[in-house]
């Protein structure tokens, strides 16, 4: 998903397109990122998650080769739209397979969430520097080409490895998985988080669209787009691989009594941050774009974490469905909205936008602190207790 941003620069030489056109496309490919998560979590739950991952990574694949032999612009935003079809079903399934294992007890879903953060972070960080480096050696059809590949060997081995392995979470008495509607099991403490996760998808759709290129842009020597492209590609991996210590310091605070103040705290800073990108140019933009890093992809710990306490295991797959389709579907249009500023303003006016609207997260989260009585200085629940206690607010 991260191949276009990191090639965006030259699909712009190539078809003589502007910044709102681009955002569009990307736009297109995060529409059906968001739209078919939903769905996708629901059949995790039906059919078993190993299955829906391996037909993310077939799919993914075939996508990714489409687009690379694709001649012009239809054939890139079509390829594009269906890679993020493809796409959607990965979270939704890899996240209900740790809300499976909620009941071992919080510090461990915290961390587990933490670990699957850093190892997807090595994949965001790779993606800007490997899709540019193929992409100035050999066009940026070739990196789709490339991204095509993994898949095709994965997802046998996901596929039958997982299904036989005894520690397969989903592996569990069919008692353990009845059916229900999940508008039965909505309280407020979810409906809060599933709006943090709407925020947090748009911002994190605005920002990486543009990411690589504003670093080409704002972060190294003007020069040909070629040498911006692999410049803004190396800066936006490096900001990226920082976010690998962010979800590692977040699964680990995630077992504190203090949660819900760290991730009120770690909002501001990302809003900070992000007004500290718009405002500022080379070394110290860079060092603001891996301070970025490190706060928001905490973030994607502690919501995602908080969202599995709040969740019952049977709908994990569901309930995370809805979360990326909110974050996702909603979000895609950051990268048309932000396109259209950059167009208008300039790109540091896209880090400045979203800072402000990162500001009104703060509001959403001490407004899920005051429901779940972390304000009152009421631990919501002891680190390492059963998870499936009321919460002081009654929910």
């Amino acid at each position: 998903m991260l191949i276009f941003p990191a090639v965006l620069l030259l699909v712009q030489q190539e078809f003589g397109l502007g910044y709102a056109s681009l955002g569009v496309f990307a736009n297109v490919a995060l529409l059906g990122y968001g739209v078919g998560a939903l769905p996708a979590g629901m059949l995790a739950d039906r059919l078993g998650s190993h299955r829906i991952l391996s037909i993310w990574l077939v799919g993914g694949s075939l996508a990714c080769l489409s687009i690379g032999l694709s001649a012009g612009p239809v054939g890139l935003v079509i390829g594009l739209a269906v890679l993020g079809l493809f796409g959607s079903l990965h979270h939704p399934a890899g996240s209900g397979v740790l809300v499976a294992l909620r009941n071992v007890g919080s510090p461990e879903v915290g961390r587990a969430f933490g670990l699957t953060g850093v190892l997807g972070n090595v994949g965001l960080a790779a993606s800007p520097i490997i899709a540019a480096t193929v992409a100035v050696w050999w066009g940026w059809r070739s990196a789709f080409l490339v991204g095509a590949i993994p898949g095709v060997f994965l997802a046998p081995l996901l596929w039958r490895n997982y299904l036989r392995s005894s520690r397969n979470p989903e592996h569990r008495p069919p008692a353990r998985r009845r059916r229900t509607a999940l508008w039965n099991d909505l309280t407020l403490p979810l409906l809060l988080l599933f709006a943090l996760e709407t925020l947090m998808g748009f911002v994190f759709q605005g920002f990486s669209t543009f990411l690589p290129a504003y670093l080409s842009e704002r972060a190294s020597i003007p020069g040909l787009t070629v040498a911006r492209v692999a410049r803004g590609g190396s800066f936006a991996s490096l900001a990226l691989l920082f976010g690998g210590l962010g979800h590692l310091l977040a699964g680990r605070l995630m077992a504190t009594r203090y949660r819900e103040a760290v991730l009120l705290v770690s909002m501001g800073f990302t809003a900070l941050f992000l007004f500290g990108m718009g405002a500022t140019t080379g070394l110290p933009l860079v060092l603001f774009s891996i301070a970025l890093s490190v706060a928001f992809f905490s973030l994607g710990t502690m919501s995602n974490t908080f969202i599995a306490f709040h969740t019952p295991p049977y709908l994990g797959g569901t309930s995370f469905g809805i979360t990326f389709t909110l974050g996702f579907g909603v979000g895609s249009l950051a990268s048309s909205a932000m396109g259209v500023i950059a167009q208008r303003f300039g790109l540091p006016a896209v880090f400045l936008s979203l800072g402000m609207v990162v500001a009104g997260g703060v509001a959403l989260a001490l407004s899920f602190g005051h429901v779940v009585g972390a304000w009152s200085r009421k631990p919501t629940q002891p680190a390492g207790a059963p998870l499936h206690g009321p919460h002081p607010s009654g929910h």
